[in-house]
């Protein structure tokens, strides 16, 4: 399958433009998707593994599902809807999850809309998100200033994991850093609380009116959309904003919208351009961000994480190339983005003399796995006949 739009965006539902956006990851290039999306549109998810979205319009009360460059939209449930609000997906089972607020209930279906089903029946349910590692859907309801969670396997069992909020939005779940993360759009804050329960910490505050958002787990970043409806001045309304998972960095504004809902993000990374944008603060100049810049301090430059696929901002032991002898020879290990990264080429080498150097002739081609994987670690077998010639060997990244 073919997709005609690059990667590395932002996809974002405008409520107030009546359309769907998309930007680069630092807010750059903003253009229209999908010019007219509907009256209300609302939630919005998508597998790139297949290639599609999925959005909610409220106006028509219907659940959409197009390409990812907005061509063959098709509304997959049109019937027996409320209030379709937010979205979120299993891209393992290819199911939709929604909140259908006016009914009070959670929903899913297949990705064509089919064997639909209840998940559960709960007052007001308005944003979602889904726990895959430990079997779990949480949400939040509209009014109330609650977030709930229950096990997918038994829905009789609903734990009010947080209360006292007032208008909870934009709830997200980070299995594997162990947080929860939301939106309270009248205090004005972005939150989070850990999954085995704990204080609720303020990652952003002074924000106007905080609804969508989306968790960039492998980068570590928090994007959240802002509605501006307050109309309080707070920082970043009417925007898309993003931060760190953890709190600790600046606030950043990236692009300006009418009235933004909801967002999701392309992740799969072609370029190093696209890279240092997911990775890195948008005022960052080549001292942080350039190919020889190493600001973690782990004496791995930028393109070296880049072509490795580890983190730029923090340091890590992984090696990149390394020998493991073994009863047939050796085995070379190392590690290659799992990304779609089409700039660099990489060759690996070996010497005798570490003046000499001779390309192997063959080397393992990337297995064909999910974009946002991280680090692929690749082994090349080395008989003991062939190591008397090759003594040392080395990874040789160049530009395409």
């Amino acid at each position: 399958m073919t997709f005609t739009l690059s990667a590395g965006k932002l996809i974002i539902s405008d409520r107030g433009a009546g359309s769907i956006k998309i930007a680069n990851f630092d807010g750059s290039s903003s253009e229209v998707l999908i010019p007219s999306a509907g009256t209300n549109v609302r939630g919005i998810a998508t597998d790139l593994s297949m290639g599609i979205i999925f959005y909610a319009d409220n106006g028509s009360d219907i659940i959409y599902k197009t390409n990812i460059d907005g061509s063959e939209r098709t509304a997959i449930i049109q019937s027996g809807l409320g209030f379709p609000a937010d979205i979120t997906i299993d891209r393992f089972s290819k199911k939709i999850y929604w909140c259908d607020r006016n009914n009070d209930r959670i929903e899913c279906s297949d990705y064509n809309g089919n064997n639909r089903r209840t998940i559960i029946n709960t007052n007001d349910p308005y944003y979602l998100d889904l726990d895959l590692v430990n079997k779990k859907i949480y949400w939040g309801d509209f009014s109330g200033g609650n977030i709930f969670r229950v096990s997918l396997e038994n829905t009789n069992a609903v734990e009010q994991v947080v209360s006292g909020l007032i208008r909870t939005r934009g709830v997200k779940v980070d299995p594997y850093g162990g947080f929860y993360y939301w939106c309270d759009r009248e205090s004005h804050k972005v939150q989070r609380k850990p999954i085995i329960g704990g204080q609720i910490e303020d990652l952003y505050t002074g924000l106007d009116t905080p609804h969508g958002m989306t968790l960039d787990i492998r980068s570590g970043k928090v994007y959240w959309v802002d509605t501006g409806t307050n109309s309080i001045g707070g920082k970043g309304a009417k925007a898309v904003s993003r931060g760190d998972m953890d709190g600790s960095g600046p606030q950043e504004i990236l692009a300006s919208m009418n009235q933004p809902w909801d967002l999701t993000l392309d992740t799969r990374v072609s370029n190093y351009e696209q890279w240092t944008q997911r990775r890195f603060n948008k005022q960052s100049n080549n001292s942080i961000k350039g190919f020889n810049a190493d600001p973690d301090k782990d004496n791995k430059i930028n393109i070296l994480e880049y072509f490795s696929g580890t983190n730029p901002l923090k340091s890590d032991s992984l090696n990149l190339l390394s020998i493991n002898n073994n009863e047939q020879g050796a085995r070379l290990t190392y590690p290659i983005n799992s990304q779609p990264v089409s700039d660099i080429i990489f060759d690996i080498e070996y010497s005798f003399d570490l003046e000499e150097w001779t390309k192997l002739e063959s080397i393992s081609q990337k297995p064909n796995i999910y974009h946002n994987s991280g680090p692929v670690l690749m082994h090349h077998e080395i008989r003991t006949e062939e190591m008397l010639n090759r003594n040392h060997f080395r990874i040789k990244i160049k530009p395409k």
